[in-house]
């Protein structure tokens, strides 16, 4: 790969590692990213939204559309304008995601309960402008 022997790119991977074998790390992780996924959740709810969400561990996606996701033909039920506007309103707010709703999104150690709180705070503010 293309950082593959990189001495940066090693320790960094290595500091990582250490950091992620810590007692509790894990947990916290999956709480917060739990959290996040159930605040977004809500925010459509109250929004009048239909949005399905995946999400495993660390990683997750929201697709706006009422089907059940479940394969590419599900996928394609989605209101991609609508998560157009969504993303640009979550932007605006400060928080970056990715530009197509059928790409992942993901939480880090980086992400305490403050940033969660504000991240769920903007999709407040983006729900209510779809």
């Amino acid at each position: 790969g293309t950082l593959s022997g990189n001495p940066l790119a090693m320790t960094a991977g290595i500091v990582t590692l250490r950091e992620l074998q810590k007692p509790g790390v894990w947990d916290g992780l999956e709480r917060r990213a739990a959290a996040l996924t159930e605040g977004i959740g809500q925010a459509a709810r109250e929004a009048g939204i239909p949005i399905q969400q995946t999400r495993v561990g660390t990683m997750f996606a929201t697709f706006f559309t009422e089907t059940p996701i479940r394969d590419w033909t599900t996928v394609k039920t989605c209101d991609t304008d609508r998560f157009g506007k969504f993303f640009t309103v979550m932007l605006e707010n400060g928080v970056y995601l990715a530009p197509s709703q059928f790409e992942a999104g993901f939480i880090s150690t980086a992400h305490g309960e403050a940033e969660i709180a504000r991240t769920i705070e903007a999709a407040h503010k983006a729900f209510a402008a779809c």
